[in-house]
C-alpha cells in the first residue's frame, strides 16, 4: 500500500492499490492522485510536494521532470508541472474552512490554455478529469483577478530582489543594503519597485498582482546579497527566476546580480552568466547607475513617438521653452511657469520644462541663483546645547579618596562640589549634518526637480547634477567647518574638565595643609599653660579637628576639665548658698541675741573666706572666673 503526502496539508494518504482520487481525512479535501506504486517513485513525488509546499516551485518542477521521464502518461504528474509554473498554495477559506488555491506565479497566458493542463485532462480519467477542471476554472479566475489589478499600476524601471527577513524574522543586512541601493536610484530619477517601501500601503492585500506588475515592467532586475542561502531563498529565487523566465521572451531586460562579503563564484548557476557587481568597489554605485540608464536610453530609442510631427512640435517647444526663459530674467514668474507648462503639453518629458518650472517656483533667473537660494536657507545654524561632567568612575573614586581623609565634611563637600559642577557648551555638528539631509531629501522628494532629473540627457543632466553637486558639496563643507568646530570646543572642555581634576587634587592638598595648620595652633594652644582662652573655647577647637591624629584623645580630656570645672562650680554655688542662709539668720536675729549672733557672724567669716580661696583657686587652675 502506497502512502503519499496530502498536496494541500501535508497529511499522510493512506489508498489502495489503482485508487487515482481520494478525500484527505486531516483537511478533507478531495484530490487526485499519481498512479506510482513504485517505493521509489512515491518518495520522489513526496519530496516534490514537500518542495512545492515550501514554495520552492522550481526545485519541485525538476522533480516531477524526473518522475515524467519514467511515468509519461501520468496525469497528476502533469498536472502537479502546472501547480508549480503557476505558483499555487491551497489556503483555508475563512468563509467555508475549506482549502482553496491562490497563485504566487501568474502568467499572461490562461491555465486553461497551458499544454501540460491540456495533457493532465487527455491522460485523466472522468472522475479526475472533473476535479481537474472545477481547480482550473478557479485558479483562472484567481489569475484574472491578479491580471486586472496589475494592469492599473505604473510602470517600474528597476526591479530590487532580495532577501527581507532572516531566520529570526530580524532584519537582514540585505535589506538595509536594497535600500541604500533604492534611495540611490531614486534620486536619479528611475521608477524604483522595492517591497519594503513600495507595497508598504499594501498592508492586508495579497503582494502577487503588484509583485506582478512590477515584474512584467522592469526592463532591469537588481539580485541582492550577501550569502549564496540568500540568493537561492525560497521567495528571492521565485522572483528573479520569473524574471528570467521573462527575459527570454523580451531581449530589452537586464538582470544583475549585486553582491557583497561573498566570493561571486557562490552565485547561483542561472545568475552566473550575467555580469555581477561587487557592492564593496569604489564606484559600486556609479558604475551601476550608469548601466541601467544605458539599458533604458536603449529601450527609449526603440520606441520612439510617433504621434508627432517633428518639425512642428519640435519647433513649437523650442520656442516656448525660450518665451519661459525670457519670462524668468524679467522675473515674471507665474508667465514663465504657464510657457514651461504649454511645453509640457507637447513633450511630458521635456527636462528643461520641469527645470524651468521649478526655477519660476523658486523665483530665480539661472543656476547660480537657485544654488545661492537654496544655501540661503541654512545660512543659519541652531546649535544643540550639551553639559559634560568628570566621568563617573573618575567621581567615584576621588569620592572614596576623599572619604579617607582626614578633612572636615564641609570641605569635603566643596571640593566635591566643584569638581562635578557639569560644563555647558554648544555645538554646531547636529544641525548642519540635518540640513544636508534635508537638502538631500528636497531633491528626492520635489516633484519638478525630480522629474527634470528623470527625463534630462547629456548636457541637461550635467547642469542639473552640477546644480545639486556644489549645494550638497558646499552643505558639506559647512558640515566639515562644524565638526572641526566642534572638535574645538570638546578639546577645550576635556581640558578644562582634566583641570577640574588637577584642581581636586590640588584642593585636596590645601585642605591638608590647612587642616594640619589648625592642628598644630590648637595644639601649641593647648600645651601652653595657662590657657590664653576658656576651657570652653579650646574644647570648639578640637571639636572642629574631630577625627584628626590624636584629636579625640585631647577633646576627651579636655572634656574631663570641663566636667570638673563644673563640678568646682556647683559646689561654689552651693557654698554661696549656705552663705545666703546664714545672712538671712543672722538679719532674722534681735540685738538681744548677742551670743547667736556672733555665732553667725564667726560661720560668715569662716564661709567668705572659704569662698575666696575657692574662687581664687578656680581662677588659677581655669583661668577663668567661676
Amino acid at each position: 500500500m502506497s502512502v503519499f503526502n496530502c498536496k494541500m496539508c501535508g497529511g499522510s494518504l493512506e489508498i489502495t492499490e489503482g485508487q487515482l482520487v481520494c478525500k484527505c481525512e486531516y483537511c478533507g479535501t478531495e484530490q487526485t492522485l499519481p498512479k506510482a506504486e513504485n517505493d521509489q517513485i512515491v518518495n520522489l513525488l513526496n519530496r516534490a510536494n514537500h518542495f512545492r509546499q515550501l514554495f520552492d516551485f522550481d526545485k519541485a518542477m525538476e522533480m516531477y521532470e524526473k518522475v515524467l521521464e519514467r511515468e509519461s502518461d501520468d496525469a497528476e504528474i502533469y498536472w502537479s508541472l502546472v501547480l508549480c509554473r503557476y505558483g499555487i498554495e491551497y489556503v483555508d477559506d475563512p468563509v467555508t474552512h475549506t482549502k482553496i488555491a491562490t497563485c504566487h506565479r501568474t502568467q499572461y497566458k490562461s491555465i486553461l490554455e497551458d499544454a501540460d493542463y491540456l495533457e493532465a485532462l487527455k491522460r485523466a480519467d472522468v472522475i479526475q478529469r472533473e476535479i481537474y477542471e472545477r481547480e482550473a476554472g478557479y485558479i483562472d479566475k484567481v489569475q484574472k483577478g491578479i491580471l486586472e489589478i496589475s494592469q492599473k499600476e505604473d510602470d517600474f524601471d528597476v526591479f530590487i530582489c532580495y532577501k527581507e527577513s532572516d531566520e529570526s524574522g530580524s532584519r537582514t543586512i540585505d535589506s538595509a543594503l536594497a535600500q541604500d541601493i533604492y534611495y540611490e536610484l531614486s534620486e536619479e530619477g528611475f521608477k524604483v519597485f522595492f517591497s519594503r517601501i513600495t507595497l508598504e500601503s499594501k498592508l492586508g492585500q495579497q503582494y502577487e498582482p503588484y509583485i506582478f506588475a512590477a515584474l512584467n515592467s522592469a526592463k532591469v532586475m537588481l539580485v541582492v546579497g550577501t550569502k549564496p542561502e540568500y540568493f537561492n531563498a525560497v521567495w528571492v529565487k521565485n522572483e528573479w527566476s520569473r524574471y528570467l523566465s521573462i527575459m527570454q521572451n523580451q531581449k530589452n531586460r537586464l538582470i544583475i546580480p549585486v553582491y557583497r562579503d561573498m566570493d561571486p563564484y557562490d552565485l547561483p548557476d542561472a545568475l552566473s552568466y550575467y555580469q555581477a557587481q561587487d557592492m564593496s568597489k569604489i564606484g559600486f554605485i556609479q558604475d551601476l547607475t550608469r548601466g541601467i540608464k544605458k539599458v533604458l536610453e536603449d529601450k527609449t530609442a526603440v520606441a520612439e513617438k510617433e504621434d508627432k510631427t517633428p518639425n512642428e512640435s519640435g519647433s513649437n517647444l523650442v520656442a516656448l521653452l525660450k518665451r519661459g526663459d525670457m519670462a524668468l530674467e524679467d522675473g515674471e514668474w507665474d508667465k514663465a511657469f504657464e510657457h514651461f507648462d504649454e511645453a509640457l503639453n507637447i513633450d511630458a518629458e521635456c527636462a528643461s520644462a520641469y527645470w524651468g518650472q521649478s526655477r519660476a517656483v523658486h523665483k530665480v533667473t539661472n543656476t547660480e541663483e537657485f544654488k545661492n537660494i537654496r544655501l540661503a536657507l541654512y545660512e543659519n545654524v541652531d546649535k544643540t546645547e550639551h553639559a559634560k561632567s568628570v566621568e563617573e568612575d573618575v567621581i567615584e573614586k576621588c569620592n572614596n579618596i576623599l572619604k579617607e581623609s582626614p578633612i572636615s565634611e564641609s570641605q569635603k563637600g566643596k571640593i566635591m562640589q566643584a569638581l562635578q559642577m557639569p560644563v555647558a557648551y554648544e555645538t554646531e555638528l547636529e544641525c548642519r549634518t540635518q540640513q544636508l539631509e534635508q537638502e538631500q531629501n528636497f531633491f528626492k522628494t520635489d516633484k519638478l526637480l525630480s522629474k527634470a532629473f528623470r527625463f534630462s540627457k547629456d548636457k541637461e543632466l550635467a547642469l542639473l547634477n552640477g546644480v545639486k553637486e556644489e549645494i550638497f558639496a558646499a552643505l558639506e563643507n559647512r558640515k566639515i567647518e562644524a565638526q572641526q568646530c566642534d572638535a574645538e570646543v570638546g578639546k577645550r572642555i576635556d581640558d578644562e574638565l582634566n583641570d577640574r581634576i588637577e584642581q581636586f587634587n590640588t584642593n585636596l592638598k590645601l585642605a591638608l595643609e590647612e587642616r594640619e595648620k589648625e592642628y598644630q595652633n590648637a595644639c601649641d594652644l593647648y600645651n601652653h599653660k595657662p590657657w590664653k582662652m576658656t576651657i570652653s573655647q579650646m574644647y570648639k577647637l578640637f571639636e572642629k579637628l574631630e577625627g584628626y591624629k590624636d584629636s579625640d584623645s585631647i577633646r576627651s580630656e579636655i572634656k574631663r576639665i570641663l566636667d570638673e570645672k563644673e563640678i568646682k562650680r556647683q559646689e561654689l554655688r552651693e557654698m554661696q548658698y549656705k552663705k545666703s542662709e546664714i545672712y538671712n539668720q543672722y538679719s532674722n536675729l534681735g540685738t538681744l541675741n548677742v551670743l547667736k549672733r556672733k555665732d553667725l557672724n564667726e560661720q560668715l567669716k569662716q564661709i567668705n573666706g572659704k569662698i575666696a580661696q575657692e574662687e581664687a583657686d578656680f581662677v588659677e587652675m581655669y583661668g577663668e572666673e567661676p
